[in-house]
C-alpha cells in the first residue's frame, strides 16, 4: 500500500471514529436532572465569561460566549435543554450587554442583533435536531436490517439443513436398495450414486453459511476430500496424502470446486486398482503468483498408483457420469480438467484453474448446490 494511500485510510477511520462518538452522545438518553445541572452550568459558565471578557472585547459582541453554550446543550444534554439555555441567554445578552444595558429595550440596533442571534440557535437547533432524527431513523433502519439477517440465517440454515437430511433420506433408500439388488450392475450404479449424493450432503452441510464470502480452498478440498473417502470406501484400504498450497476462493467457486475433488477422488477409487486392492491418492494444489488484475493461477491434482488409463481412453468421450460432471464444473470455473497415465504408473487427473480474489461484501448465492444444477448434463 502506497504511503498516501495509508494516510488516507487512517484519516477516514479517525473521521469515522469521531462520527460514530458524535452519534452515539447525540442519540444518549440523559435524565432530567442532568438536563437541568448541564443548562444551568452553561449558563453561568457563559455568562461569567461574558463578563470577565467585557472590558476586553469591542463592542458589537454581545452573544459571543453563549453561542458555544447553547450548542454544547443541545449536544450533550438535549434539544429541550439547548432551547431553555438559547433563551435564557438571549434574555441575559440582551439585558446586560447590549445598550441600553440594564433594561429590555428594544432601539434598532437591539433588535438587529437579537434578531442575528435567533437566526443563528434556532439554526443550530434545527440543524441538531435534523441530525439527532436521521441518527435515530438510521440507527431504527441497521436494527430492522440486523434483524432482517438474523431471520435470513436461520431459515437459511434451515433450509441447509433440510437439504442436507432430505439427501441423506435418499442416500439411505439407495443403500437400501442396492442391498436388496442382485444385479451387480445395478449395485455398482446404485452404490455411486448413494456416494456421490453422501457427499453432496456433506459439502452442503459446509456451505451453509449465508454470510461466508471467501474460504481457504486448502483447508476446505482436505476436509471434502476427507469426506468422500469416508463415504466411498469400504472395502478397499485407501491412503490419501494432501499438500495444498493456501488459496482464497469465493463461496461460489468453493461448490464447483469442491465438487470437481470429490468425483475424482470416487472416480480414482473406483477404478485406481482391481478389487480391494490398497490404494495410494495424492493431492495437491499448487499455488501461482496472483497477476495484475487479482487473479491467481492454481492447479488441483489428484494421483493414484492404481493401474492407469486405458491406451485408448479420451476424456471428450467418456461416457463416465462422474467424469461428465467434472467437465461441466470445471466450465463453470473457466478452467480445464485433464487426466493421464503417470509414466511411473497411476493416473494423473489435473484441473487447472484461475481463481478471482473475493471482493470485501462480496456476497454468497443464495442458490447453493442449486446453482450449479442447470451447468449438469441432463
Amino acid at each position: 500500500m502506497k504511503p498516501n494511500s495509508t494516510a488516507t485510510f487512517g484519516n477516514h477511520r479517525l473521521i469515522n471514529r469521531l462520527l460514530n462518538a458524535l452519534s452515539e452522545v447525540l442519540l444518549t438518553q440523559r435524565s432530567l436532572r442532568h438536563e437541568v445541572a448541564f443548562g444551568a452550568l452553561a449558563i453561568a459558565a457563559s455568562t461569567a465569561l461574558r463578563l470577565l471578557v467585557d472590558g476586553i472585547l469591542p463592542p458589537g459582541f454581545p452573544f459571543l460566549t453563549f453561542f458555544p453554550a447553547v450548542m454544547l446543550s443541545l449536544i450533550f444534554a438535549s434539544i429541550r435543554c439547548g432551547i431553555v439555555v438559547a433563551v435564557a441567554c438571549g434574555l441575559i445578552s440582551w439585558f446586560w450587554f447590549i445598550e441600553p444595558q440594564g433594561t429590555f429595550a428594544l432601539p434598532s440596533g437591539a433588535l438587529l442583533a437579537l434578531g442575528f442571534y435567533v437566526l443563528i440557535v434556532g439554526t443550530d437547533v434545527l440543524f441538531i435536531t435534523a441530525a439527532v432524527w436521521a441518527l435515530r431513523a438510521l440507527a431504527t433502519a441497521r436494527e430492522d436490517a440486523a434483524q432482517q439477517a438474523r431471520a435470513r440465517e436461520l431459515m437459511f440454515s434451515e433450509l441447509q439443513h433440510r437439504i442436507s437430511n432430505n439427501l441423506a433420506t435418499v442416500a439411505a433408500l439407495l443403500r437400501l436398495q442396492a442391498a436388496d439388488t442382485s444385479d451387480p450392475e445395478a449395485k455398482r450404479a446404485l452404490g455411486a450414486s448413494q456416494s456421490r449424493i453422501s457427499v453432496i450432503s456433506r459439502l452442503q452441510r459446509r456451505l451453509h453459511a449465508p454470510e461466508m464470502q471467501a474460504l481457504d480452498a486448502a483447508e476446505y478440498l482436505h476436509a471434502v476430500l476427507a469426506d468422500t473417502l469416508e463415504v466411498a470406501t469400504e472395502t478397499r484400504k485407501v491412503t490419501l496424502e494432501c499438500r495444498m498450497d493456501p488459496l482464497q476462493v469465493s463461496h461460489d467457486a468453493a461448490i464447483p470446486l469442491g465438487l470437481i475433488a470429490s468425483e475424482l477422488l470416487m472416480n480414482a477409487v473406483e477404478h485406481g486398482a482391481e478389487g480391494a486392492a490398497p490404494l495410494r491418492v495424492t493431492a495437491t494444489l499448487e499455488v501461482g503468483p496472483a497477476d495484475e488484475e487479482g487473479t491467481t493461477p492454481a492447479a488441483l491434482e489428484l494421483r493414484d498408483d492404481g493401474a492407469g488409463l486405458p491406451t485408448d481412453f479420451a476424456l471428450a468421450t467418456s461416457d463416465s457420469l462422474g467424469l461428465t460432471i467434472s467437465q461441466q464444473f470445471a466450465t463453470m470455473l473457466d478452467g480445464e480438467l485433464t487426466m493421464a497415465s503417470h509414466p511411473s504408473g497411476g493416473t494423473v487427473a489435473r484441473l487447472a484453474f484461475r481463481s478471482a480474489r473475493p471482493q470485501a461484501g462480496e456476497a454468497a448465492s443464495d442458490q447453493g448446490l442449486a446453482g450449479v444444477s442447470d451447468q449438469l448434463p441432463a
